[in-house]
Parts: C-alpha cells; structure tokens; sequence
C-alpha cells in the first residue's frame, strides 16, 4: 500500500484538482475512447434488457463457461478478455466455482457448489439454475437504477440494505458486473486489498462492506470530476502500485509483516545443481519468455507462455512458478532442494530476482546461501513442480526440518531484528481513551497476575485495546510477540494444545496455536510474549484448557506436565502473558468456569466519553450535533446503569463514535450510528419494555435534528 495520504482539503498533488488535471492529458483521452467502445459494446451483449430476453441453452452458454468453445459469455468476458482486465480491473483468479454455474471439461456436466463438494447438474437443472442468477443480477440492477442520487457514504449503505438480500451480493464478479452496468455510481475496485489501500491513501474510513466501498471511493472520482477508471489507472501509475504485490500476510485481528515461506524447489540435472552450488544461486527455465518482472499479472505471464510455446496445456503451473520466483520468493525465505525423491540441500534467499541475458541458459536467478549440501530420503511422496510454496504445511516443514543438522543455520540469521516502531504508554494513552491511572493500574494488574480478562459494555474498545496494551508494555509495534485468535464454541483443546489430525496415511499429532506460541516465547525468554483471547467466554473453557488450568497460574509458571495426546512434559514459560476479553452485555452465555475464573484477574473498561483524549477528539470534530449526541448517550448510560435488568455491564461504549472526522461527523452519518447500530441495541436491552425504547429513540434523534 502506498506510504501517501491525502485529505479531503488537500491541494497540490493527489487532490481532486490534482487527478482532474492529470485525466485532461492526451493519453487519458484516448483511453476513455476505448473504454466508451469497450462499455457500449458489453452493454449491448449483456445489458439488462438482453438478459432478461435469454432462455433456455442459449442463457446457459451466454452468461457462462461453456461446451461450446464460447467465448463471448458474461464470465468469459468480465474475468479473462484481455482489454476487460486491463482498462476496467481484473477479477482473474480461483476457480469457476466462484461464478455459482459452470461447465466442468474433466467431468463433462454442468457443475456448481465448491471445489470440495462439486455438485453436478443436468442441463435442465443448469438452466435452472442458471435463470435464478441471472433473475438476481436483475434485481440488484433494478434496485439500483431506481434508488436515485448517491451522493454519500450513507447513501450507498441505505442502497446496500436494499440489495444484501440478493445472494452473492459481493462477489467480485458480480460488483464488477455493476461496475460495468454503473460505471460513475461504482469504482473499478473488487478486491478486499486493493480497495482498503484505496481508501486508506484517501485517508477514509472503508465500511466492512466490499459493496459499499466500491462506492466510497466512486464518490472520490466524482469529486475529481473524472471517470472512475481513469482515477483508478492514475492512482495506480502515480504511487506505483500496479508494480506491487497485493498478496499481504495480514488479518482483521494482526499487524502487516512479512512471514517466513518455505518453498520445494526441483534441480534440473547434476550439472546446473552444481553450478547453484558453486555460484549459490537458484535458476528457473522459460528462457524463452524473457524477463519475468515484465508482465503485470499470473495471466499475461501465461498468455506469454502459450503464445511461446504451445497451448496443449493451460500454463498455468509454469506461470505461477515464474510468477512466484519474480515476485514472491523474499530474502530470508528457506528454499529446500530436491532431485526426484532425494533431498540434496537447503538454502536461505540472500537477493532479489536477476535476469541475466548473458547466460546461455538458466537467466532467471535467484540467489541463495546454500547452507548444507548432501543426500537424504525424502519424507514420502514429494511435488512434482520446479518450484512449491509449502508454507501451509506445517507438519511437512517439520519433518524437513528434522532431517537437517541443526547447527546449519549458525552463521546465517534467518529471522533478522526488525526495527519495529516504537510504541510507548504515551501512543497508547493516545489511541484508546482511558486514564493514565487505569491504565498503569491495568498495566500492574497483568504483570502481576499474569492472566486478564478486559470485560465490559458493547463497543469500550476491548479488542482495540488489547493489543495496544501489549505493545505499549514491549515498547515496540512487535507483531511477532504478539498472537490473537478467537474462540468459539467448536474451538478445542485439539485446537489450542495439540490432536490428532487426519493424513493421507492415517492419524497424526498436530500442535496447537497456544502451544506453538509458548514454544516460541520459550526461545526468547528475555522478552515478554502476549497471547490474546477474544470473546474468551464463547469457548467450552474446560474443554480447551485442559490439564493447563493449573500450569497457568503465575507461581506455577515453568512446571511441567505431561500432555494428553503425545506423552510430552509441557510448560508455560514465565514470559507469557493472557489477555482475554469477555462482552458483559451478552446474556446468552454462561459464566466463566470459577476454576478459571480464579486464575485471572478481571479488568472492567468503561466507556471513555470523559477522559481526555475523547474529548479532545470531540472538540477536534467542531460538531454541535455530535456533542449534543454524546450529552444524550452519557444521559442514557445512566440510565441503563441503574437499571436493576441491566447495570454498567450494559452501558454503550465509544467506539460507536470514533473514527469520524470534521468532514464526515455529518448528521447523516450520526443518523445512521442512531437508527442502525444504538436504537437496534436498546430494542434488545428493552424488548419488554417498549416505552423506554420509543423514549430512548426519540431523545436519540432529536440530538441531530
């Protein structure tokens, strides 16, 4: 993602002004020329009105992969036609699954459901099937050419309430569809990635609809008085994001960071195994094709490949070899190297991809420290590809990594020191709205006790806060000492220690988050390691702790036991730290276990409205609106406080209301927090009390009236 912000007031590069000048420029022109052709042209194929005339074999083969060799289907069209992807964005990728209906080669028949539970279907029952998506595409175009001006944020979610009954709403295909129907209501972005790094670079808040963001950034081109393509095309030049990798190890609940793969790599015979040796490098073929760097996406490369060669097979595993050694494999990355059945060494990525035209052969290179050279037995079947990414495999690294010395990797770190940024208790009292004294009070709590569980009302920020407090207490934004995960009610000890899992020759023992994050805190017993648990009451807690509730305890720290499963002495070293977080305004689930319940200490957040840094949020806002809201919502929490059904365990928290800005505290948005977020929790809090709800509501709304 870009490193550029801009804001709404901006000027100068990146404005609205900015990209409106950039759009006016010859090149631009003749690109909205195409594009109109392209648009006019998918419009008269598959505009709405052609849809709803289609029946029968004919609306099979016209919106889907076919028998017939068809290329001018809907699907066809919108993933793979060449001028398609390259002027209105790319949707390649996964398999034709994704589209609901398709027709399978291998298998001859009609087929939908997913790849692991294929579903096949006679040609009556494809048509059928066929006629409900395309009733559905329909009906959200409908919706939408009906709902009127969208002219905000909210606009577009009052729209999206309109269509989130329509099945596969936010699909890629399918939001690209739209974009194609209602090219200046949504923007050429389908992929989760590339629309957060959109509109973190516009310095907006993205919503958690894949939908609704399509809109948030078409309603930024509005602004710019360009069509969304060409802002999209501009965006992409200008911060030199069309050369990056949008495959990002990252998750709701982690921090961005490179993770360590481990990848098969395949020699082509003794002699270029021993030059890799002797020049430490790894070589890849395809000579053929050039430079790998030079093609901007998996499917041009395999375009290449079939234009070079021959298209008796699809390319795709070659593509994604080349794909993968150009712009996937990373320094540091370990690289296992196999001829046939027989591992002869391993290695450590040490540089960048090279294409050496100078060398007869072999001029795709990478270079690797080979760190042991040899022959041993493979560990069962081997891949057959040049080049694997086994990252997933866990237990397939372990068993490698067994068969190497374990003094190979002395003179070479594998796992180099990051400069992480600094994180103090000051950015911490900076981000989450709490006092300096609860916070060193919160601080002391966990380092005493070791254990704690952060309880309190919907929306206090326990989640945001969890790992803010860990990484204030580390000094740093550390992400590999830090570890969050969620439990629920199938979460287990198999999950969290270890189990049996199923292989291809039976049964094996799998090891646990928990116990993997022990173990590593175990090598690193300097440093202080937090283990996070969301939603810590959801879980079966007997049943996912096990013989650990005792080795939890801070004086029980670095005792052993023996596991259940694999007759291993296990411990908890002293350096690790629990956070779990617990909503006390969920009635439906028990109490916490008091066995447990005993080994932690319980923290109660309350909602911040009166601390410093919201209120210096609150002021920032310059809304009269919003303070008239928040007067309300302190009015109500007192309320509900001293409610004897209820109490402080109930009270509505900040964090409904952060994340605004001056330019986006508007009634409209205050509206929508009122209506759709606190009125729907008070119907819950009151459903046999529907006085105090109209009562509630009505004081609500009449704060941004």
């Amino acid at each position: 993602m870009s490193n550029i912000q801009i804001t709404e007031n901006e000027s100068g590069k990146y404005s609205p002004e900015w990209f409106y000048n950039e759009a006016q420029k010859l090149e631009w022109i003749a690109f909205i020329r195409k594009a109109d052709t392209l648009h006019e042209n998918f419009i008269n194929h598959f505009g709405i009105e052609h849809l709803k005339s289609l029946s029968g074999k004919e609306l099979l083969t016209s919106l889907f992969y076919n028998d017939k060799g068809n290329k001018l289907n809907l699907c066809y069209v919108l993933e793979m036609d060449k001028d398609m992807r390259e002027i209105f964005g790319s949707i390649a990728g996964g398999a034709a699954y994704k589209f609901g209906l398709f027709f399978h080669k291998k298998t001859q028949s009609w087929t939908c459901g997913s790849p692991a539970k294929p579903v096949k279907l006679t040609e009556n029952e494809a048509i059928q099937k066929a006629e409900e998506i395309r009733n559905d595409l329909v009906a959200g175009a409908e919706i939408i050419s009906s709902f009127g001006p969208l002219n905000s944020t909210a606009d577009y979610e009052q729209l999206y309430k309109q269509l989130e009954h329509i099945s596969g709403i936010n699909t890629v295909w399918r939001m690209k569809y739209y974009q194609m129907l209602f090219p200046i209501l949504f923007a050429p972005f389908y992929g989760q990635d590339i629309q957060l790094d959109v509109l973190h670079f516009l310095n907006q808040t993205p919503s958690e609809i894949p939908f609704i963001r399509m809109g948030q950034i078409a309603l930024f081109s509005k602004k710019c008085n360009i069509p969304g393509i060409v802002f999209g095309h501009i965006w992409g030049r200008s911060t030199n994001h069309n050369n990056k990798s949008n495959d990002s190890e990252t998750n709701t609940l982690s921090d961005k960071k490179h993770k360590l793969h481990y990848w098969m790599y395949t020699v082509f015979d003794d002699t270029s195994w021993m030059e890799c040796q002797q020049k430490e490098i790894m070589v890849l073929g395809m000579d053929d094709i050039g430079d790998y760097s030079q093609y901007d996406s998996k499917e041009s490369l395999r375009q290449e490949l079939i234009s070079t060669y021959d298209n008796s097979t699809s390319r795709k595993n070659q593509a994604l070899m080349a794909w993968n050694f150009a712009n996937k494999l990373a320094i540091n990355d370990v690289i296992f190297a196999k001829r046939s059945n027989t591992l002869v060494g391993k290695g450590i990525v040490t540089g960048d991809y090279i294409f050496d035209d100078s060398r007869q052969e072999y001029k795709n290179i990478r270079t690797v420290k080979w760190l042991q050279i040899g022959e041993w037995e493979h560990p069962g079947k081997s891949v057959a590809k040049r080049l694997t990414d086994i990252t997933p495999y866990t237990d397939y690294i372990e068993k490698l990594i067994t068969i190497f010395t374990p003094d190979e990797l002395d003179d070479v770190d594998t796992q180099p020191e990051v400069d992480y940024p600094e994180y103090s208790s000051a950015d911490f009292l900076s981000d989450v709205y709490m006092s300096e004294q609860d916070y060193e009070t919160l601080v002391n709590v966990l380092k005493m006790k070791k254990n704690i569980i952060l309880q309190g009302a919907p929306g206090v920020g326990k989640t945001f806060t969890a790992k803010r407090l860990a990484y204030s207490i580390i000094g740093a934004k550390n992400p590999d000492r830090v570890q969050m995960i969620q439990f629920h009610q199938s979460y287990s000890y198999e999950d969290f220690i270890e189990g049996y899992r199923p292989t291809e020759n039976g049964f094996t023992i799998k090891k646990g988050s928990f116990y993997k994050f022990c173990k590593l805190a175990e090598d690193d017993d300097e440093n202080d390691y937090f283990f996070i648990i969301d939603e810590i009451n959801r879980g079966n807690l007997s049943k996912i702790f096990g013989e650990l509730f005792m080795l939890i305890e801070k004086d029980k720290r670095g005792i052993e036991l023996q596991l259940l499963y694999s007759d291993e002495n296990f411990s908890v070293p002293p350096n690790v730290y629990i956070i779990g977080m617990m909503n006390t305004a969920d009635r439906s689930l028990a109490m916490l276990d008091y066995a447990l319940r005993r080994r932690f200490s319980f923290f109660t957040m309350k909602p911040g409205f009166n601390t410093i840094g919201f209120q210096t949020y609150q002021d920032s806002l310059k809304s009269d609106a919003f303070k008239k809201l928040i007067s309300c919502i302190k009015q109500l929490n007192s309320k509900i406080a001293a409610d004897i059904s209820l109490g402080e365990g109930f009270c509505i928290g900040h964090s409904y209301f952060c994340g605004l800005t001056a330019k986006t505290a508007t009634v409209r948005t205050l509206t929508s927090i009122i209506e759709y977020e606190l009125i729907p929790l008070l119907k819950e809090y009151w459903f046999d009390e529907p006085e105090k709800i109209i009562d509630w509501s009505d004081r609500l709304r009449s704060t941004v009236k």
